[in-house]
């Protein structure tokens, strides 16, 4: 009986000592460690800052990521930081602004 007693504090210790480790491994959460952030906009001509659909006019601190693409409607995924009006940069898509149509022959508008 006393055996059994005893494993079955070892077995609740260890339990409440794992728990414990994993509940002070958690770091804090920052503003700057939040999601990426997916903006579309146009590139300014210099290169250095982006205007966003909602016409709000943002910093890009990592312009070479834009080298090319000055003037042009582009979908950036970024992270953002909204006290400083900061875009950092992780992904930069060109956005074709006309609109292109493709048909397929198999649609039911070209079956006989």
């Amino acid at each position: 009986m006393k055996t059994c007693a005893v494993a079955l504090l070892a077995c609740v210790l260890a339990t409440s000592v794992a728990v414990r480790a994993q509940e002070a491994e958690k770091a804090p959460v920052s503003p700057s460690a939040s999601k990426p952030l997916v903006v579309f906009g146009r590139i300014s001509e210099d290169g250095k800052k982006l205007l966003s659909d909602l016409d709000s006019e943002w910093i890009v601190s990592n312009p070479e990521m834009l080298k090319g693409l000055e003037g042009r409607l582009v979908r950036v995924k970024c992270y953002v930081d909204s006290e400083k009006n900061r875009l950092r940069i992780l992904f930069v898509k060109k956005e074709n602004s006309e609109l292109s149509y493709a048909t397929r022959q198999a649609d039911s508008a070209f079956r006989r």
